[in-house]
Order: C-alpha cells, then structure tokens, then sequence
C-alpha cells in the first residue's frame, strides 16, 4: 500500500522521465519508504530498470550480484572487476538506451571502498554531456548520505538532485487507517509512528490494541524484532547505547540528568557526548532545545524520535522477561496499562499538537505564520507553577503557549482561567493562549479569545480559516481510555 509521498513522488518522477542527465541522492532511515517510492516512480519510466540493493557484506560479493543484474538485463555475460568498470559500462550502454539505474544501499558499498564515490564523480564529469542517464543513489545512513553533500564534500556537485523521506506526521501516518476513529488514529500513531513499514502492517479489521498486540506485545513478534535489529549492530560494540536509550525511556531527558544516571550505572564517566550523537544519527532520539533559552545546555534534553522505539524501550525491553512468558493482554495489563494511558499517551499528544501547528502554519491554515515551535523554559530558581511548557510557538507578533489535553472532558472555562493564572505568576511574555483538547471545549469559552483546536481539527480534511473558528465542537458518544481498552482486550 503506498500513502502520502506526493511531493517527493511527483519531483522523483519529473526527473526520471525529462531528456537530461540525472543524478539523485534519495536517503532517510530504515523502513521509511525509500524502496517503494522509488519502485512507484520507475512505473512511468520507459526504458529499462536497473535496481541493485548493496549487501552489508564482502566488496567482492556485490560486484558479483552486479555482473549478475547486467547478466539477466542484457543477455550475455560479464565479469567486471571493479565499480568503476561496472558504472562505466552502464553510461556508455546509455547512450544507446534510456536506463534507470538504482543502487540502494550505497554506504555498505562505501564501507567497504568509499573510493568508488571519485569513479562514480569522474564518470559522471565524463558522461553526463552525453547521455540522459537516471541514476539514483539511495541509503538508509543518513550520516554518510549527508556528508556526500555537505559544504566541504569534493563529490557534491555530482547530484542533480537531493530528496531526504522523513517519517509521516501524525496526520499523513493515518492515511494508513482512514476508517479508524480518531482517537484511534492518535493510539496508533502514538506507538507506531511515521515510519511506513510499520504502518503497512496494520489490518483495518482488527482493532487498534488487537493490532498492537499481534505486532508487537506477542513474545518475537515482527515489530519486537524490528526494534531489537534496528539498534544490534550499534549496540553490539556500544552496550551502553542500550542502556542510555533505557534512562530516555524511564523519562530521563536532560543532559545533566541523563549524564549523572550513566554515570552512576557505569561506576565510572561515560562519553556521553558520542553516545547521544549516535543515537541522533540513527534518528532514535532528538535533541530539543527551550526557544527561548537555545543557548543553554543544562535546559537541552534528549528525547525519542521514534515512537515505535520508545514504545518497546519504556515497556518491552525493561520487562523482555515477562513479555517472554505472560499472555499479552496479562502483560499489557501488568506492564503498560497505566502509565501508558495516564502519561504515554497524553505526552504523545503533545506531540501530535506540535505536528499539527507545523502543518497548519505550513497551510496558511492559522496566521501569523509560526517562526519557531517546540518548548519553553523558565527560571528553575524562582518560586514558580512552571519550570516547562511542552508546546510553545514564536510568530511575529510573540510568543503563544497552547496547554494539550488529552481527557474524556471537555476544557471548561475555569481550567482556562487557572491556566491564564498560573502563567501570570510565572511573569510570562504569552500575548496569546491556545488549547488543543481531545474532547472539545465548553460553548461558553470565548472562541475569538483563544486559539481553540478540538481532535476533530486534527484530522480534518477542510483545512480553512472557517473550519478552524468552528473546530471547539464537542464529540458526541465519548468514552473513557479505560473503557476502550478493556473494549479492545
């Protein structure tokens, strides 16, 4: 099933069917998508497809499944002995016939000779007058794809093209599953994520937790696996990988914080400068900065990017022995229930509520346009009802402050006024308040006041200024989280 991609889908295919050169570097994580996007762009190509997934395995080897592809795609043997011999014979057979050539996986090959970049470099000067050649490069490291274009690369002008596939949003994830209630989609995102292999193994028929449960809760399950496989071969040369996306997973965040727990755990001092930034390139967490206080590192923490990971970090990986031999919905109820509907769940909220300001900025969707978003910090020395607030935005007229609720009540106005009081205490600069509530607002709460956003909104479909003045109505036939999960189970 492919969903979403319409932007990079449209721009890869512009290229591949225009009569020039092209040459472009496509990369993102593991299970993002890479594959299939390129496979659904090559559907409107008209000549012949050349498609090589690189092996994490000997040099040797790959050239030998090389000479293989050439072998089956043009009827005769060959036996080259080197990239450069491979890549060469590919642009001279180009110009005779249009060919699209995809090599996946590039940095294995670059591990194993990160010379052959200067063959491809040197032979795509020599050929590109002279043939319209599409290649794609494409892999799932982003650290090595992006050093192939940053500013002191020698081999970035060789790329016509650059498109970097980012996981869905909370609001493209649920095209995967448009039938599902909202608050499901919100469940389903929440433990999922972005990435579109996870999502693609969703069966609309099931349920949301019969879903989860089947792939994920269950002992060696398809998504278990995926998550223990996406960290093995990092954490098999740095055991404290594991343990420092452990202390994440526990609600650990800020440096200071996260550093003193290894520290602790280790009996010793830990580099933990390296260890996060391994987990940053790998995009398992992400750095997050106050926008008011970017400068200040004690403020700085570290957080999941990934939702399937922290899922299976703040769950699984510390109770792998009782998952191992309880009943999923024994474990579930034992392990996850609580903490996963009194704080997973309305933390991922506010999360999704960041996604969507993005999107409605992005949209014209709300003015002023948003500058910056993400959280904002106060002055732990003084006396005050905050030290953070999770979801803040910056437009040109200041700051706003949007408090996420995630309950089965609708916001009423003495809640917005304890809100308003508390950030006056605080000596905040807000010039506006906003809320974003699972279950709506009280008619009362004056709409042209505060900038009101129901789950409704989220996920609607008619992104307008008039829909979101109208976006405060209340759900009908609302149920508790309790009750729907027992539902589910």
């Amino acid at each position: 099933m492919f969903v979403g991609r319409e932007k990079e889908l449209q721009e890869l295919t512009d290229r591949l069917s225009n009569r020039k050169f092209e040459s472009v570097l496509l990369y993102g994580r593991r299970r993002i998508g890479k594959t299939e996007l390129i496979r659904q762009a090559a559907e409107q190509f008209n000549g012949t497809f050349l498609y090589f997934e690189c092996k994490k395995s000997l040099f040797s080897d790959n050239i030998d499944g090389l000479n293989e592809l050439l072998k089956k795609a043009f009827g005769y043997n060959s036996a080259f002995q080197s990239f450069r011999d491979v890549m060469k014979f590919i642009m001279e057979k180009s110009m005779q016939i249009s060919i699209l050539f995809v090599l996946d996986e590039l940095p294995f090959l670059l591990k194993e000779n990160d010379e052959i970049i200067y063959d491809i470099r040197e032979l795509i000067d020599e050929y590109r007058e002279a043939t319209a050649c599409k290649l794609i490069f494409s892999g799932s490291n982003s650290a090595i794809m992006k050093s192939l274009t940053g500013g002191d690369s020698e081999v970035k002008s060789l790329f016509t093209g650059l498109i970097e596939l980012k996981p869905f949003d909370y609001f493209d994830a649920a095209k995967f599953y448009p039938n599902y209630r909202d608050e499901d989609k919100i469940l389903m995102y929440s433990v999922l994520g972005g990435a579109a292999f996870y999502n693609s193994l969703i069966d609309v028929s099931l349920s949301p937790m019969e879903n989860i449960k089947r792939l994920l809760l269950l002992p060696n399950s398809i998504l278990q696996l995926e998550a223990e496989y996406t960290i093995s071969s990092e954490t098999n040369n740095t055991p404290m990988l594991n343990s420092l996306i452990d202390v994440i997973g526990c609600g650990i965040t800020k440096y200071s914080e996260i550093t003193d727990k290894l520290t602790l755990k280790k009996n010793g001092a830990v580099n933990i400068d390296y260890l996060l930034k391994k987990l940053v390139d790998m995009e398992i967490i992400e750095k997050r900065v106050p926008i008011n206080d970017s400068g200040n590192r004690k403020k700085h923490s570290y957080c999941f990017a990934d939702n399937l990971m922290h899922f299976y970090f703040r769950y699984i990986y510390r109770n792998k022995n009782m998952n191992s031999i309880l009943d999923p919905e024994v474990f579930y109820a034992e392990f996850v229930k609580e903490d996963f509907e009194a704080r997973y769940i309305p933390q991922k909220f506010e999360e999704i509520s960041r996604e969507y300001l993005v999107r409605a900025s992005r949209e014209e969707f709300i003015t002023p346009a948003i500058e910056e978003i993400g959280t904002y910090s106060f002055d732990n020395q003084k006396k005050i009802a905050y030290r953070e607030l999770p979801v803040v935005t910056k437009d040109k007229n200041g700051y706003i402050s949007y408090r996420c609720k995630y309950s089965d009540k609708p916001v009423n106005t003495t809640e917005i006024i304890e809100e308003e009081t508390r950030l006056q205490n605080n000596g905040s600069d807000f010039y506006r308040l906003g809320f974003i509530s699972r279950s709506g607002f009280d008619p009362e709460i004056p709409k042209e006041k505060y900038n009101l956003v129901s789950l409704s909104e989220l996920y609607s479909e008619k992104h307008s200024k008039e829909s979101l003045e109208e976006a405060y109505d209340c759900f009908q036939n609302q149920y508790t989280l309790s009750g729907f999960f027992e539902k589910n189970f």
